[in-house]
């Protein structure tokens, strides 16, 4: 897994987590709404009508038995006012009540309430004729019932309140509780996580730190495969090959500084041995001697500045600096010039040199020093490496589009396995061809690529290993 999913993954779980937290909390805490709104809104609301009406029962009394007493009409209106607000209470308890029992208790209360005023408003006008005592009797039926129903209502509500606010009071711990759970769960799992994902990541780090340090000493060993997230994995596998790529260019390096001193060595170890029997004057009486002392030395320097030169060209063709004079050219001419030059080698070699020219070939734009370059690195290594009485076939012809000619070196010579059929066009590369030969000189090959490359070209090798190998390259009859 990357090390992006596991960071996603990881976060998801906290918020999936404390989402499921904070909706559990959300619901405990719109019950505790509920029922504080329950408590304040409702059962406190009933409470407090129930004793107003109460009161107001005990106002309504004493004023009817003041009226029965006196006859005073002041008392009757007060009576009416007081009713008024009564009808008022009724209206606001009827609509708060919610259990069916204390609508019930409600509904009852209000008939006897009916009553009650029924009975005022027929003993009003005979007061003076019954008497205040019979008047008071027709009500005290009708005011006990509806005074023990509202205590009845007043007692359920105060039930409700006591009964909700335990409720409110077990959600509330409930609450805190969950708050507290979840706040712990969610650090500790938040740690965890990160401690997790950071372990994976710094102890990947700590190895390639180490292999980093062990490569910046020389020591070229695979990291072994780490095992964490993807993205550290396919570093490690990159960090590998690297490592590995490395260790090849360090080996090719030692390759070619020992090719480079070798070519070094020799001519200037010639030179000097040439020039200490010179300054001895041994050949003094012998004229030829001389003769070729001297045409060593120059030979030896030409090969000298051949492979300083060669050095040079290649630097600049790695920094694409190279400058190339591109001109018509002949290119049966070019190949004819190298085979001359290297005729001798195979003539003391005893090796068939063949060109086979073709019908008729037009003009290519090229670097006709560049090209014979090419086919000196190409005929050369065919030269080294083909055995005495060998062939050596060199072609040049048209492709079948006619836009690019194609030429062919190809030899009966010890071969070049598969595996290594890409690699010997790589810089300083040399290929051990299991008889004690090593394939080429390290540079010839990929100066030569460097070369077709730049031409818009291409070039590569077939080989049927210990059989012979055949060396292709194209150049477009244009260039650009």
């Amino acid at each position: 897994m990357s090390i992006f999913k596991r960071l996603i993954l990881g976060n998801l779980v906290v918020l999936l987590l404390v989402a499921f937290w904070g909706g559990a909390v959300t619901y405990k805490l719109d019950n505790l709404q509920k029922i504080t709104r329950q408590i304040v809104e409702v059962n406190g609301a009933c409470l407090i009508i129930s004793d107003r009406l109460l009161d107001s029962f005990s106002s309504l009394v004493n004023l009817i038995q003041k009226y029965y007493v006196s006859g005073d009409m002041d008392y009757y209106h007060r009576v009416k006012e007081l009713k008024v607000l009564l009808e008022k209470d009724f209206e606001l308890i009827n609509r708060l009540v919610e259990s069916d029992e204390q609508r019930n208790l409600l509904s009852d209360t209000k008939k006897l309430y009916t009553q009650f005023t029924g009975t005022f408003e027929e003993n009003a006008n005979r007061v003076k004729n019954n008497g205040i005592e019979t008047s008071l009797k027709d009500h005290d039926l009708n005011l006990g019932q509806m005074t023990a129903h509202l205590k009845k209502i007043i007692n359920q509500n105060k039930w409700d309140i006591n009964k909700n606010t335990d409720l409110s009071n077990r959600l509330s711990r409930q609450i805190f509780m969950m708050t507290i759970i979840i706040t712990t769960v969610t650090v500790f799992l938040g740690c965890v996580i990160s401690l997790f994902n950071t372990r994976a990541i710094t102890t990947s780090i700590s190895h390639f730190k180490k292999k980093t340090k062990e490569i910046s000493q020389g020591h070229f060993k695979e990291l072994q495969t780490i095992k964490g997230p993807r993205e550290i994995r396919d570093l490690s596998r990159h960090f590998n090959a690297m490592s590995q790529r490395l260790g090849e260019l360090d080996h090719l390096k030692g390759d070619f500084i020992s090719h480079v001193s070798h070519e070094l060595r020799t001519p200037v170890t010639a030179i000097k041995e040439a020039s200490i029997m010179l300054s001895q004057d041994l050949y003094s009486d012998h004229p030829q001697k001389l003769y070729e002392l001297y045409a060593l030395i120059h030979e030896e320097c030409d090969r000298l500045l051949d492979s300083v030169l060669r050095l040079l060209d290649y630097s600049k063709m790695e920094a694409r600096a190279m400058e190339y004079q591109f001109a018509d050219c002949d290119l049966p001419l070019i190949i004819r010039k190298s085979i001359l030059k290297l005729a001798p080698l195979a003539q003391k070699k005893k090796i068939d040199l063949e060109f086979v020219p073709p019908p008729k070939l037009p003009f290519l734009s090229a670097d006709g020093d560049r090209i014979r370059e090419i086919l000196d690195n190409l005929i050369g290594n065919a030269l080294k490496f083909t055995p005495a009485y060998g062939e050596i076939l060199v072609k040049c012809s048209l492709d079948k589009e006619g836009k690019r000619v194609v030429v062919s070196v190809t030899d009966n010579g010890c071969g070049i396995k598969s595996e290594y059929l890409k690699a010997i066009f790589e810089k300083f590369k040399q290929i051990d061809n299991g008889i004690g030969t090593r394939m080429g000189t390290g540079l010839g090959l990929s100066i030569s690529k460097h070369i077709v490359n730049a031409h818009g070209g291409d070039i590569w090798a077939e080989s049927n290993y210990s059989k012979g190998t055949q060396f292709y390259f194209t150049l477009p009859l244009v260039w650009g």
